[in-house]
């Protein structure tokens, strides 16, 4: 069993995120899809997500390690959930794709999800976003966000303090599983999905 735990608190008023009492948090799943031959058929990034989102909303990703390591940033534009098993079918010739997506565990809501302008960027992000530019990169990245646009000057010795919002993570691993755990205002809501082999 392999296990870690990263806690910090945000404290937000989380800047135009969402026009709500409480962030979304979720899972950004963004995963290639390659067939048979492991020749790349699509590239694949959604949010998956505890609330219905009612505008345009951006995301920050967190890196699964300590120190807290941000990926700013990916946005959702558009509002209509999607099916999951409507993109199993799409994808079902990839089996690892579906079953990592079938693993997912915790979300009410899956949206499509893009990155934000080039230009909003930081270099975590860019060396993702880069990897696309490589047919033969196919590394998934799974990651827990928040709705909120931070940086790096959000970030003080592992805690990010924001506002009256207070949002504590922990991550840990075990069995082949990632669970993530959020602590909104004292609510908490957790997600797991499976990891991939290394």
């Amino acid at each position: 069993m392999k296990n870690f735990s990263m806690v910090f608190a945000l404290m937000a008023a989380l800047g135009g995120a969402q026009a709500q009492s409480e962030p979304a948090v979720g899972l950004w799943q963004k995963l290639a899809v390659s067939d048979s031959a492991s020749n790349l058929v699509a590239r694949t990034s959604y949010v998956f997500t505890d609330k219905k989102l009612t505008e345009e909303t951006v995301f920050t990703a967190f890196q699964s390690a300590k120190p807290i390591v941000i990926m700013c940033c990916i946005k959702v534009k558009n509002l209509k959930p999607v099916e999951l098993k409507d993109v199993l079918s799409k994808y079902s010739m990839d089996k690892e794709f579906v079953d990592h997506m079938k693993s997912i565990k915790g979300a009410t809501y899956m949206y499509e999800a893009v990155p934000v302008d080039k230009k909003d960027w930081n270099p975590l992000m860019a060396n993702v976003m880069k990897a696309d530019e490589d047919p033969d990169d196919q590394v998934p990245l799974h990651a827990p966000v928040i709705a909120a646009k931070l940086g790096k000057d959000d970030v003080k010795q592992d805690k990010i303090e924001l506002g009256p919002t207070k949002v504590n993570l922990a991550v840990t691993y075990k069995n082949g599983k990632a669970i993530y755990q959020f602590t909104v205002n004292g609510k908490q809501t957790t997600f797991s999905d499976e990891t991939f082999p290394h």
